[in-house]
């Protein structure tokens, strides 16, 4: 019997760490002693392990993913009994191998032998849900089988990781094998979560949906006196929606709709896959809207206003739900595209503070968040952070109107200078010094950094961080 450690960094993550779970389920097979923890235990530290895996997660967060590793490296014998996998070491492999040594595996486990010579293909092995009893991070949603019926997509995106994580789009494992084990082994669970890249690809589609159908998932499904939601959490393609595929979808509890609106020049197969699928019974969709790829602040805002139209339009909710595109070279999420600039992209990140990351399709909302005019919308990411987040105080003590007014009298050319010059304060570590010898800019850059300092956090705004949905 080894003791195996498997070990998620303390990143934000939403689902829990499919991979991870699946080795668990392999080296218990094999009376294997298995212990989950995520981010850095100094009681788990200073145990022996035969071997500790690391799972990797986005790009961004390869230096968390590093640090773990190297937090561990001294709770095993040798460097290659620690084993980083997963979509970042897959990525970037050469980014942890010029950081810390360790043994390090691209690609899904999808071939036997990878982990071990005689290993079967682990993407296979059921996920052992019951190692994440022992920890007190909450992952969503709870109750769930989290399942995938294909792999890879039949879209080549260039903003996208997918064709180079699973090159070729194919069946992987038919869902009714996948829910069946899972309830032998852990009882039946209330949701299905599906999480294929572009499931609607498939040739055999009414099948699947038969399938989702038979397990208990149609449309009105109930159990225990609950709801059961089915969600396609990656999205489904909005170029691949047919009346037909439409109606298939109603007949099911997809709950929410999620389709993707990365760039404008998917709108016309957007606006119909929206038409159909609100004729087919469905009234509130969670949209996924790409920014800061090859787009433009003002291509980004008109496809939000399209969604309230929609919404208008057809009596129905389409909230957005922008998702910052980086790249996947990044490991700092500090990319601005040729058509951004850094303050916007700040900009949008206060407003969605303040609205739990979604837009609303509330006309009255959104205006209130975005501005009802491209050139309102601009002028509120220019905004000093706090002013975006706690609006509401700022307007009423009159600091705002302030701001507005010597913001409003930069020209065009002065303002594009300030906002450079707002980018390069926000890294600069002697912005004090840096600030006190300007001798333009002095009163508009004291609403961002009063006496050249970061703003301090008033009560209020204190307040407000417990309650940040009351904040704009």
């Amino acid at each position: 019997m080894r003791n195996i450690l498997l070990v998620e960094p303390d990143y934000r993550s939403k689902f829990p760490p499919l991979g991870l779970l699946r080795l668990a389920t392999y080296h218990k097979s094999r009376g294997d002693k298995v212990t989950f923890v995520r981010g850095r235990n100094e009681t788990l530290r200073a145990l022996h392990w035969h071997r500790v895996y690391v799972s990797s997660l986005f790009t961004y967060e390869l230096p968390r993913t590093v640090r773990t590793i190297r937090y561990y490296r001294g709770s095993v014998d040798t460097e290659d009994a620690i084993v980083v996998g997963g979509i970042g070491a897959t990525l970037l492999p050469d980014y942890i191998r010029d950081h810390v040594s360790c043994r390090i595996i691209t690609g899904p486990l999808s071939k036997p032998g990878v982990i071990d010579g005689e290993s079967k293909p682990i993407a296979k092995c059921l996920p052992d849900y019951s190692i994440l009893d022992s920890e007190e991070y909450a992952y969503r949603p709870r109750d769930s089988y989290f399942c995938r019926v294909t792999t890879g997509c039949i879209r080549n995106c260039s903003f996208c990781a997918v064709p180079k994580l699973e090159p070729g789009f194919g069946y992987f494992q038919p869902l009714r094998t996948q829910v069946d084990q899972v309830v032998k082994a852990f009882g039946e669970r209330q949701h299905l979560v599906l999480l294929d890249n572009n499931i609607l690809a498939i040739d055999d589609l009414d099948r699947v949906f038969g399938q989702i159908g038979a397990l208990g998932f149609k449309s009105g499904a109930s159990r225990g006196g609950r709801e059961r939601t089915v969600d396609f959490n990656q999205g489904i393609d909005a170029r691949l929606i047919t009346k037909k595929i439409a109606r298939k979808l109603g007949s099911l509890a997809v709950s929410p709709v999620r389709l993707a609106f990365d760039y404008r020049g998917m709108e016309r197969p957007y606006r119909k896959a929206v038409d159909y699928l609100a004729d087919a019974g469905f009234h509130e969709f969670t949209n996924y809207v790409m920014f800061n790829f090859k787009d433009t602040p003002r291509d980004f805002y008109e496809r939000m206003r399209i969604n309230l139209e929609l919404s208008t339009k057809l009596g129905i909710l389409v909230t957005g739900f922008p998702m910052k595109y980086t790249p996947i070279t990044d490991v700092t999420r500090r990319h601005v595209a040729d058509q951004w600039v850094w303050r916007y992209l700040r900009g949008i990140q206060c407003v969605l503070l303040a609205t739990h990351g979604m837009v609303s399709p509330n006309p009255q909302f959104f205006n209130a968040a975005f501005g009802e005019s491209f050139d309102e919308f601009l002028e509120i990411l220019s905004m000093p952070d706090r002013y975006i987040i706690y609006r509401t105080h700022y307007r009423e003590s009159g600091a705002h109107a302030d701001w507005r007014r010597r913001f409003r009298r930069l020209s065009s050319t002065r303002r594009g200078e300030f906002l450079d010059l707002l980018a390069k304060l926000n890294r600069d570590r002697k912005r004090e010094t840096t600030i006190g010898g300007l001798k333009h800019f002095r009163s508009l850059l004291d609403h961002y950094y009063p006496g050249g300092k970061t703003a301090p956090h008033t009560p209020l705004e204190e307040a407000a961080r417990q309650s940040p949905s009351q904040a704009v």
